[in-house]
């Protein structure tokens, strides 16, 4: 019976704050000290590299709204996690952030000559979960053209987390998806390196 008794008692605490809907702001980039690895080196200066015209990211995702789920500690789904902030300017912000943080300069499609290199891509999964922990991942399709030829077309994943899930926040939500975000771009800025422009 005491067993019975202590079962039910831990359900009920492993559940206690899975319901609610949690909001997240989709902040970026990741707060500092948030548990990703960066480089240590100086920044080259903004622009020193090159200029790559930036078109928004197509959102391709079933449900645009939701990024997550709220898990019970039976892994049962238990609350969504709903952006405050559009995916696409988010993605769009942080592709920005990224290429001017490695010496990029950054314009917008619209402005681009001919010979200009464009960066678009689709947005294929942006989700998070907690029960024990936070658990974010991101997915994209990204493509860098010239001229209509392509130099780049590649998906790119990447997992973030803001580490364990006590009340399961919002802002938690959304530093795993910023960190995931981060690490995705992260092999993109490799794969364009290695193109040499």
């Amino acid at each position: 019976m005491k067993v019975l008794i202590s079962a039910c008692l831990l359900g009920i605490a492993l559940t206690g704050c899975a319901f609610g809907d949690r909001h997240a702001k989709l902040d970026y980039p990741p707060s500092e000290g948030s548990g990703l690895v960066t480089s240590a080196q100086a920044s080259p200066a903004s622009g020193s590299r090159g200029v790559i015209y930036l078109e928004d990211f197509r959102d391709v995702r079933p449900d645009k709204e939701i990024v997550g789920h709220v898990k019970n500690g039976l892994g049962m789904k238990t609350a969504k996690v709903i952006a405050t902030r559009d995916v696409t300017e988010w993605v769009h912000d942080a592709v920005a952030h990224e290429l001017k943080a490695a010496g990029y300069g950054v314009e917008e499609r619209a402005a681009a000559p001919d010979d200009a290199i464009i960066l678009s891509g689709d947005i294929l999964f942006v989700y998070c979960s907690a029960s024990f922990t936070y658990d974010g991942d991101v997915t994209l399709q990204v493509e860098a053209k010239r001229a209509g030829r392509h130099l780049l077309d590649r998906s790119y994943s990447g997992t973030g987390s803001a580490g364990v899930s006590f009340a399961a926040t919002g802002d938690s939500y959304s530093e795993s998806l910023s960190l995931a975000l981060k690490a995705a771009l992260q092999k993109v800025l490799l794969d364009l390196d290695g193109l040499g422009i």
